[in-house]
């Protein structure tokens, strides 16, 4: 029988890299670094190939936790995928930490709602939405995924 423990730790040593990866990414965003730059860093050949990286990327090492909102319904469901997507967003702009006071507060409360219990998604988007409200202006595609957090935050309210 051949010994395959050094193959076996393959798939953690993957989930490790592409950790990594999305960390240096979204770190060189928030210091400034263009798309373009990415890309070259990571020999892709295109702004928008670094992009889908990194959205590939959040997949694999933030997956959305199955089950956690099975018995919350549909609305509770589709308000934690808003706010992954507005987070998804915010991790890709390099400049949104300086956008407003309360910006990096807001990407780390979106951060904790990925995985957080019902209850406490409801309190926690509650705050972001709140804390969104002195962001002035946002650019359009971030606008837009506000819009649609705080559009399923009305319908998910009890």
């Amino acid at each position: 029988m051949p010994d395959l423990t050094d193959l076996r730790a393959i798939p953690a040593a993957r989930r490790d890299l592409d950790a990594a990866e999305l960390e240096l990414i979204d770190s060189a965003r928030r210091e400034g670094a263009t798309w373009v730059e990415i890309a070259e860093a990571l020999g892709l050949a295109s702004r928008q190939a670094a992009e889908q990286r990194r959205l590939r990327l959040v997949g694999l090492v933030r997956p959305l936790p199955r089950g956690l909102d099975e018995n919350s319904g549909e609305s509770v469901a589709a308000l934690r995928e808003a706010a992954a997507d507005l987070h998804r967003r915010i991790g890709a702009d390099r400049r949104w930490d300086g956008r407003f006071r309360r910006a990096a507060l807001v990407r780390e409360t979106l951060a904790a709602v990925l995985d957080a219990p019902a209850g406490g998604l409801f309190s926690l988007v509650v705050d972001v939405v709140g804390d969104l409200s002195a962001a002035g202006t946002l650019p359009a595609p971030t606008r837009a995924a506000v819009d649609r957090l705080r559009e399923a935050l009305a319908r998910a309210q009890p």
